[in-house]
């Protein structure tokens, strides 16, 4: 009897002394590893993939505003060879003006204006009106102030009957307002504007007309 009671505590030593050494159980030893497993893989190989937000972002300079640009077509009465286009650009507040006329009978300075009415029809192109003049201003030089909003000064053509001209002007806007270009008609004179008689700068007769519309030069 006493041999199996010192057999029992023998079998109970070993067990406690194997217990020990085993450490934490598998199930507990398992789950350890694997949260750090998980851990690793979220902050470093398991990057989310982009959002399609981050793929739209706009390139640089994308949205910027494109400058307006309005345009007339200037032609003489029928069988004249008179032909040009003038184009005017809204930029920072203020409107270039370019002109290119060819086919003009007469080498020199020639009146060049914004009238009120875009109406070419009549023959001495009369239905377009006075100069364009919304402030009710003297009429001058296109450096002068106060000023017509339509005095846009001399156009100089060459021996070829040919020119060029460029401005820029505070008084003039293709965007909507009282000063807007669009809807008016350019009139180009047979005379120099002296810059001084008033209402016209007695510029003689009307010999090319063109009306102004939003857009570029149509082919």
């Amino acid at each position: 009897m006493e041999m199996r009671r010192s057999g029992w505590r023998s079998m109970i030593v070993v067990m406690a002394v194997l217990g020990a050494s085993c450490g934490p159980s598998t199930a507990g030893g398992a789950e350890e590893p694997a949260a750090g497993a998980a851990g690793h893989h979220a902050g470093h190989g398991m990057v989310a993939p982009e959002t399609s937000g981050g793929g739209d972002t706009a390139p640089q300079g994308a949205g910027a505003a494109e400058p307006l640009v309005a345009a007339a077509e200037l032609a003489g009465p029928p069988g004249s060879p008179i032909h040009g286009v003038i184009t005017f650009t809204e930029v920072a507040g203020a409107v270039v003006v370019h002109a290119e006329i060819t086919g003009v009978p007469d080498a020199g300075e020639h009146g060049f204006h914004v009238h009120d009415t875009g109406d070419c029809s009549a023959a001495d192109f009369s239905s377009a009106g006075g100069h364009f003049n919304p402030a009710a201003a003297p009429h001058a030089g296109p450096h002068d102030s106060p000023r017509h909003a339509g005095d846009l000064g001399n156009f100089t053509t060459g021996a070829d009957g040919t020119g060029t001209l460029d401005l820029t002007t505070d008084l003039l806007t293709v965007a909507e307002g009282p000063n807007a270009v669009v809807g008016r008609a350019v009139i180009l004179h047979a005379a120099r504007d002296d810059l001084a008689t008033q209402p016209t700068g007695n510029s003689g007769a009307r010999i090319a007309c063109g009306v102004v519309h939003l857009g570029g030069p149509r082919p």
